[in-house]
Parts: C-alpha cells; structure tokens; sequence
C-alpha cells in the first residue's frame, strides 16, 4: 500500500509502554498506519474538523490515543468501548494522557522512575514527555465505557468517524460462537449516520459480508487489511 497522507517519520514517542501506558495481552496499532487511516476516512467524510471519533472494539485505547495526540486539530471529542473491564481501565489512563492532569501524572510516574532505577528507557521517556506535552493545543472531550461491539445497543452521540481493529491473532479474539465481524457490522449500522465514515482493521482472513454499507476502499499492509465504508442510502 502507498502512503498518500503520511510520510515516514520518527514516531518512537508514541511507543506503547513509553509513555502511552501498555499492559501485557493488549495489541497495539502501528502509528504511521493510524494516521494513515484517519486521513483517509476524512477525505470520504462531508465533516473535516470538530470530528467525534469512536472505536467500538478500543482495548486500551492505544489508537485513539495516538490519534487525539496527533490529530487534535480536527477531533473534538473521542469515544471508545470494549467489553473486557480490565482493558476499559488502560483505556482511561490513556485518554487521560490527552490532558494537561493526565500528563502531569504520568510525567510524576516517570520521574519516580527514573530516580529509583535511572535507566536510560525512563530518561528517554521523559524526553518524549517534553515532547507529547507540547501537542496537546486543545482539549479532546473523551468518554469510555463498556459495551460489547456485537450487540445492538443505543449510544448518545453519532460518530462522525469509527475506526477499529477487531479481535484477530493471538492476543484477541472473538468470542466463540459469535458471528464476528459481520454481527458488529450489523450492531455497528444502527448507530452510523447517513455521513458516518467506518474504517474496519483486520486480518487478511477475515471477510466482511454486508448489505447495511457499501465499501469505499480495501487496501492490504503486511498481514493486516483495512476496509473503509458508509451507509448505503436506501
């Protein structure tokens, strides 16, 4: 796939565990590809600032998190929900990081770090913090909560653009038994509006089979693939 809106760059600040918080189990999402991907989604969209982003199947929000730091100009607030408790609570510590409290808690954290081991990681940490600090122009309003992306269920805001990563590999997976990610793309087109921009992440195995959305754009990178999609006006 050639990068049309991204181009190569250093993104080694935004590494999961250096300063965005990481736990063991929880997959992560290439930065390059993340921004990629949003600004792919916007040239589909009709809305291009004061963005609501949502992701249905957010872990511990590592993406959205990426994105609101590097995007912040034309987001305006950011959702996430999963279904797994454990991953909600990464979810807010990560988002909180979009936040000048956030940030002073976690530059706090690195501190006492590196003054108990003085490892050159913690002290390159906090380089990346002086620097992650600096982009936060605006405040991102962020809400995270629990939902189970394969059920329909009402949601109190519409999302101008989703994006998402579902479960695939070793460290996530769908639930048995579920329908996968055709039972979240049907889940997923009661709550899209006529404009709603939907971006699916997955692997080259998995095969979107929908009636409810016509597909904009499929490209494939490594082992992941990315489908891009609106509602299919009737």
């Amino acid at each position: 796939m050639e990068y049309k809106y991204t181009p190569k760059g250093n993104y080694e600040d935004f590494a999961s565990g250096r300063v965005i918080y990481h736990v063991g189990g929880e997959p992560t999402f290439p930065v390059r590809l993340s921004l990629e991907i949003f600004e792919r989604c916007l040239q589909y969209s009709n809305k291009k600032t004061d963005l609501i982003l949502y992701d249905c199947c957010c872990g511990g929000a590592y993406m959205l998190t990426v994105l609101g730091l590097l995007k912040s100009s034309k987001i305006s607030k950011i959702y996430g929900s999963d279904i797994d408790l454990n991953s909600l609570e990464l979810a807010k510590d990560n988002l909180g990081l979009l936040t000048k409290p956030g940030i002073k808690k976690r530059r706090e954290e690195l501190d006492a770090l590196y003054e108990r081991y003085e490892k050159e990681s913690h002290k390159e940490a906090l380089q990346s913090i002086d620097r992650i600090e600096k982009l936060l122009s605006k405040e991102i309003k962020t809400s995270i909560f629990h939902r189970n992306a394969l059920e329909i269920s009402d949601i109190q805001f519409i999302p101008d653009i989703i994006i998402t990563d579902v479960p695939y590999g070793n460290l996530a997976e769908w639930g048995e038994g579920s329908g996968g990610v055709n039972q979240m793309m049907d889940a997923l087109s009661k709550i899209c509006g006529p404009d709603t921009i939907l971006c699916i992440c997955m692997d080259k195995k998995q095969k979107i089979q929908t009636e409810q959305f016509q597909r904009l754009e499929k490209q494939r990178i490594g082992k992941r693939k990315f489908e891009i999609y609106m509602k299919k006006i009737n």
